[in-house]
């Protein structure tokens, strides 16, 4: 965004050698706390920031301040005076936030109703954000960078077709169905493994399960990754699964279709939204038995993988190009200031 000045206020601290910090303009300013605020139990240390960012709201003067996350930096961005103020929604804000208590409720209606505009990344929870505040949502796609996740041409050899997912280890994306789907379709397929990327407070758990099932030498958690590495693994799975219990988008899915894999996701949130059922992949509605025959059908019709990998990287290209994303941002902010 050459023609924009930008500035990027931070929570959390952020050094130079950041992933972050390396990936930005030299144009942008970057200012943040120094000490590590969000996913903190005292939840009131938000507000500690309050007259820092109003300082920076008076040294920058921005046309335009948008705040991503309605909960945290909305409610930072409500006391600041801001000639045109923005939130975009990202999930836990608005689908598990307001439903904490009656005070949350209130919370989020006064920081969502503060906003000249409110963005959503899909349709489904613009839906959701609607409940709470009665504006216009303009649904944004998170897009991704389609040369950077794409299919590889250089794939090695496998000697075992593989299932794998990146997601958290946390009950809400369904590691567990996965694991357990996973087994019955390897039962009648036993040269097949899964491999699960992510990290979380249920490993342990999920560990058991697979310990249980009998399934160590076939299921492997191959921990966090960077989202440099994520492309590189991508390519290296077979089938992608997405079995969310609750999800408000889905990056992951489309990262996947943009580097040519047949996805699987279950029938929730904003999961049928980046999946052309049957085309790109199939949404499910979360059986184990059904979970082990979409697999099946994928391991056993390589013409239909490598269809639904291209369909799927067709589709992201056509509509979570991240740089069509940004131009529809870039109009947004445009139309606005005039």
């Amino acid at each position: 965004m050459d023609d924009f000045e930008l500035s990027v206020f931070s929570l959390d601290p952020i050094n130079n050698s950041s992933e972050f910090q390396k990936a930005i303009s030299e144009k942008v300013i970057v200012y943040s706390n120094q000490e590590k605020t969000t996913n903190v139990k005292n939840k009131s240390s938000y507000l500690k920031s309050i007259s820092f960012v109003r300082k920076i709201n008076k040294e920058f003067k921005p046309d335009i301040v948008h705040a991503h996350y309605a909960t945290s930096y909305g409610l930072l961005g409500s006391f600041v005076s801001a000639k045109i103020f923005l939130i975009s929604v990202w999930g836990s804000d608005i689908y598990e936030f307001p439903k904490r208590s009656f005070l949350h409720k209130s919370g989020i209606q006064y920081v969502l109703k503060k906003a000249k505009l409110l963005l959503s990344t899909s349709h489904v929870m613009a839906k959701e954000i609607s409940k709470y505040v009665n504006k216009e949502i303009t649904v944004i796609p998170f897009g991704i960078d389609s040369e950077k996740f794409n299919s590889s041409t250089n794939k090695s050899v496998k000697e075992n077709f593989i299932v794998g997912t990146v997601k958290s280890l946390e009950d809400v994306y369904g590691i567990d169905t996965l694991i357990e789907s996973f087994a019955l379709f390897h039962k009648t397929y036993p040269k097949s493994e899964c491999h699960i990327y992510g990290q979380g407070s249920k490993k342990g758990d999920l560990e058991q399960l697979v310990i249980k099932l009998g399934l160590e030498k076939f299921i492997y958690f191959k921990g966090i990754l960077s989202n440099n590495s994520v492309p590189a693994v991508l390519n290296q799975f077979d089938v992608f699964c997405a079995l969310s219990r609750q999800e408000s988008f889905g990056v992951a899915v489309i990262e996947a279709s943009s580097c040519g894999l047949p996805v699987i996701v279950t029938n929730v949130g904003g999961l049928p939204e980046v999946v052309e059922n049957e085309k790109t992949g199939f949404v499910v509605q979360g059986e184990l038995q059904e979970i082990a025959e979409k697999i099946a059908l994928l391991y056993n019709d390589s013409e239909l993988r490598i269809k639904m990998g291209e369909n799927g990287r067709q589709f992201v290209l056509n509509k979570y190009n991240w740089a069509e994303n940004l131009k529809q941002m870039k109009t947004i902010y445009t139309n606005l200031i005039k």
